[in-house]
């Protein structure tokens, strides 16, 4: 070089016969270098740095894609958050061939590090995953290096805490105390709560008439001097709306989606949901256009819904004025309180259960009455049956039938069940 400094110049030939070099300090890293390009070149993957991409480049190039085939309102804000947020700071200059697992393993311990939940980071990668598919797709990647990554055996327990909070499911007792709270059209609930620290706890709840709400919102406020008292009726929509979800098992934008034109007495065709944005059109997959199941219990929950309504076509849960109804209205001015007013809390005050929590419900439901994994995955709208077992698996292992056969075992070396002594749970010796 003209400066004296020697340089080491690696020379090679790339897929379309061209000529390229590249300058290293060290020979070894030339012979590395060297050995790697020339593999990638036989094996038709090789893409020099001066043409390589970024990942920039190809997010870009993907949110094109989705816009281009009419991806969800929802879906394009969530890809824009999770990118901008936790993958373009990291890794969005770095050129797309140079990026493999070990540095996808190293940002994902880097996020942890810097107190992204794992839930943040599960979206995250799924977000980089995709910008890689879409990289491949237009031939300026060869290699998903998320797909590729493997998990660490010491992550292991990690990802099972993860499971399991991801498929928390309410008891039925705590369904069935919602369901019969949502009814009490007639009431008002007063809540009054202390909060500090970040959290919340609830003091007290009384349930009065809703006939005079400003009257006993005043005298409650009185006798409770110095919290937050909140007040909470449940709307005339709230019982059959959380009957949809926890029996039928759609989401909660199927459920704000749903026309009377597709309610039948055994089933519900899901056809429509409604995203975040209160923009209704088509369900986002082929999986999700499906004939939810009905019971009776359900069916006359929605006639009875469908009667009082006096409506006969249209959204069978329409805002005021035929709109669907907002997601905001559904959560926090209907589920969370009423879970408040239940005393169904977490540590920190908050609701214990989502909207989604019922969905996982029903399927629990389905699994527990003996319904085969085929019938689950298609009634719940699953991409494939292997997806159901992943996140359900469990449930399938410990159904009724499971315990029945433990029970008759035990039965036939014992025989007459043991009385139970008074320290034992009344369920532990129950079939």
């Amino acid at each position: 070089m003209p400066s004296g400094k020697a340089v080491w110049l690696a020379a090679y030939a790339d897929g379309g016969g061209k000529r390229r070099f590249k300058q290293f300090e060290r020979k070894s890293d030339a012979d590395a270098f060297l050995t790697i390009a020339r593999a990638e070149v036989a094996a038709g993957t090789h893409v020099p740095d001066r043409l390589a991409s970024t990942v920039d480049d190809a997010y870009k190039l993907l949110i094109l894609a989705l816009e281009a085939d009419r991806a969800a309102g929802a879906t394009l804000h969530n890809y824009r958050v999770y990118y901008g947020g936790h993958v373009k700071p990291f890794l969005g200059s770095r050129l797309l061939p140079k990026l493999h697992p070990a540095d996808v393993g190293d940002w994902l311990d880097r996020l942890r590090a810097e107190g992204r939940t794992d839930d943040t980071r599960r979206r995250a990668r799924i977000v980089l995953g995709a910008i890689f598919d879409e990289a491949i797709r237009r031939r300026l990647a060869y290699a998903n290096p998320v797909r590729s990554l493997r998990s660490r055996r010491n992550t292991r327990r990690a990802e099972i805490r993860e499971a399991e909070e991801t498929v928390r499911i309410p008891e039925r007792d705590v369904v069935r105390a919602m369901l019969a709270a949502a009814a009490d059209t007639d009431a008002l609930f007063l809540i009054a709560r202390e909060r500090a620290d970040g959290k919340s706890r609830t003091v007290a709840v009384e349930r009065v008439s809703a006939e005079h709400p400003i009257k006993a919102a005043r005298a409650f406020r009185a006798r409770h001097p110095g919290l937050h008292v909140e007040t909470f009726r449940p709307t005339s929509w709230l019982r059959p709306f959380l009957a949809t979800m926890a029996f039928a098992g759609l989401r909660i934008g199927e459920v704000r989606g749903l026309a009377w034109a597709h309610v039948e007495p055994t089933h519900l065709w899901v056809r429509e949901g409604v995203d975040r944005y209160n923009v209704r059109d088509t369900v986002k997959t082929k999986a999700a256009l499906r004939e939810a199941p009905v019971g009776a219990q359900l069916a006359t929950i929605l006639a009875n819904w469908r009667a009082r309504n006096g409506a006969a076509e249209g959204l069978v849960f329409p805002s005021e004025t035929g709109t669907p109804l907002g997601y905001p209205n559904i959560v926090n001015r209907q589920i969370a309180p009423l879970q408040v007013a239940l005393g169904i809390v977490a540590a920190d005050g908050s609701p214990r259960w989502t909207a989604h929590s019922f969905r996982h419900f029903a399927v629990s439901l389905w699994i527990g009455a003996g319904s085969k994994i085929g019938q689950v995955s298609e009634w719940a709208g699953h991409e494939s049956p292997e997806f159901t077992q992943r996140v359900y698996g469990h449930l399938f292992k410990a159904d009724r039938a499971d315990r029945r056969a433990v029970t008759a075992g035990e039965l036939s070396v014992l025989g007459a069940i043991e009385p139970a002594t008074p320290l034992q749970h009344e369920g532990d010796t129950a079939p």
